[in-house]
């Protein structure tokens, strides 16, 4: 009964939203069966949780047909009619919420009734509400073309002004809108390359960015964002197209939904993160600071929640900047702001990195046995952090076993893109060097050094260097009684 489809689109209401549900059942315009209404009454006393006895499919059916044997059929034709109802207010705030979409129904509306003035003075307010819209994103491109389109219509139909139609201001909103939708997606299909093995198709994309390089369109602010953040992508050795990125977003940022602007920040992040990783630790505190931008400005927030995996990339950036007590106060603090079916998995791994920071490799051990599976990044992150707690702790037969279990795992998950395979690959080799150096030291720590700064990428490259700094310590000590 709790997996019924009504019960899940009602568990995302607000008590707002629940009050205009009322009026919506008992309207006899929205709805003429009785039944329900009295099956959506009964069900909707038990909001938000709906986890009370009475909405069971039997209970819930003597309720609304007392006296009545049971019928399955009967409740289930009855819970399909209120889901409709459910889905037709759905749709009909999203429409009061879009006030240029209602504003395009309108003149839809009134072309095809042949309303001349009531079209005239939607259009008006329509072009004035655009004129006005504090937004320049996508979406705002997307209706400027809508309504001059819906213009373009309406002034076919009176023939003797056909000459002076505007359809060549249609054409250049179809071209922008067009543009920004290609390259916000482009965008994120380079960037998934570079995430997810899949082979995806970039139509028109070389002929854009050619068209782009030679037209810029700089009187588009999300024009010129999203061509630094392409370039961030495919040019990443040039730091110009990242400065120019953080320059524009923050020139820029309240002219943005947060869901798009946090799309453009996650670029930002996501350059400095690949740096990191590279082995170019000044960007830790550059990401630091855009954490702090995002965080203060909620744009970090998607539909309320934090994802896990940026509270993951917070805290480990905190724990890198040695911020430790903010950082137990951190994870402590947000887990609640995650997304209630990761909290646990979120938590758990990430309390282990944290004792794991302060040395407490034991505590480290006890959190990771928790850590569930859930996708191929925690399970490649608890490998790793296991690989590393073993090596801190000297346990030799638990950390060459590990070794091999892992590099078979990388290599038989289809998954796994080829450059993060690398990525953990390079890892577990130079960590596996380390290890045997340990266990039998002599003079080739210069070579592994060198090797190491040779070869990119390698996760959590600043630990490993911190080991070999440690070695070379060791080294120092007792160079003249080593054989060569």
């Amino acid at each position: 009964m709790y997996q019924n489809k009504a019960i899940i689109i009602l568990r995302t209401f607000t008590p707002q939203e629940m009050r205009q549900m009322d009026d919506f059942v008992l309207s006899p315009f929205f709805n003429k069966n009785q039944k329900v209404a009295d099956l959506y009454l009964v069900i909707r006393d038990s909001h938000p949780d709906f986890d009370a006895p009475v909405i069971e499919r039997q209970r819930l059916f003597e309720a609304v047909f007392p006296g009545s044997a049971y019928d399955e059929q009967k409740l289930r034709y009855l819970l399909t009619d209120l889901t409709k109802l459910l889905e037709e207010y759905i749709c009909w705030k999203a429409v009061e919420e879009e006030v240029l979409f209602k504003y395009h129904l309108l003149l839809y509306s009134y072309r095809q009734r042949g309303l001349d003035k009531p079209f005239m003075s939607v259009l008006k307010q329509a072009e004035k509400t655009l004129e006005d819209w504090p937004r320049r994103d996508v979406s705002h491109a997307f209706y400027e073309y809508l309504i001059e389109e819906d213009k373009y219509k309406f002034s076919a139909l009176q023939k003797e002004h056909l000459p002076e139609t505007n359809l060549q201001k249609v054409v250049d909103n179809l071209d922008k809108y067009f543009i920004l939708n290609k390259m916000r997606y482009s965008a994120e299909i380079i960037n998934n390359r570079n995430v997810v093995a899949i082979n995806y198709r970039l139509f028109l994309y070389e002929e854009i960015m050619n068209h782009l390089r030679n037209n810029p369109l700089d009187h588009v602010p999300a024009a010129k964002i999203y061509y630094n953040v392409i370039l961030t992508l495919t040019e990443p050795e040039n730091k110009l197209h990242y400065s120019n990125l953080l320059l524009l977003l923050e020139e820029h940022r309240n002219i943005f939904s947060r869901e798009e602007l946090f799309d453009m920040y996650v670029y930002a992040k996501n350059f400095c993160i690949r740096k990191i990783n590279n082995g170019h630790t000044e960007y830790m505190k550059e990401l630091f600071g855009l954490y702090q931008i995002i965080l203060e400005n909620r744009i970090i927030f998607r539909e309320n929640y934090l994802s896990q995996r940026d509270y993951k990339n917070i805290i480990y950036l905190g724990l890198r900047l040695e911020e430790f007590g903010w950082v137990k106060s951190f994870i402590e603090e947000y887990n609640d702001q995650l997304d209630p079916r990761y909290r646990k998995n979120a938590y758990t791994y990430n309390m282990a990195y944290y004792h794991f920071f302060l040395g407490e490799y034991d505590e480290t051990l006890t959190m990771l046995r928790s850590v569930e599976f859930t996708d191929v990044y925690y399970h490649l992150d608890s490998k790793s952090l296991l690989l590393k707690t073993y090596y801190e702790l000297g346990e030799t037969e638990a950390f060459l076993s590990l070794v091999e279990a892992f590099k078979i795992y990388i290599k038989r998950n289809k998954l796994i893109p080829v450059n993060q395979k690398n990525n953990y690959n390079n890892l577990i080799r130079f960590v596996t060097k380390l290890y045997k150096w340990k266990l039998s030291p002599r003079n080739n720590l210069q070579e592994i050094a060198s090797e190491i700064e040779r070869t990119k990428p390698i996760a959590d490259v600043i630990w490993l260097r911190k080991k070999l700094e440690e070695a070379e310590q060791i080294a120092a000590k007792h160079s003249g009684s080593w054989r060569k």
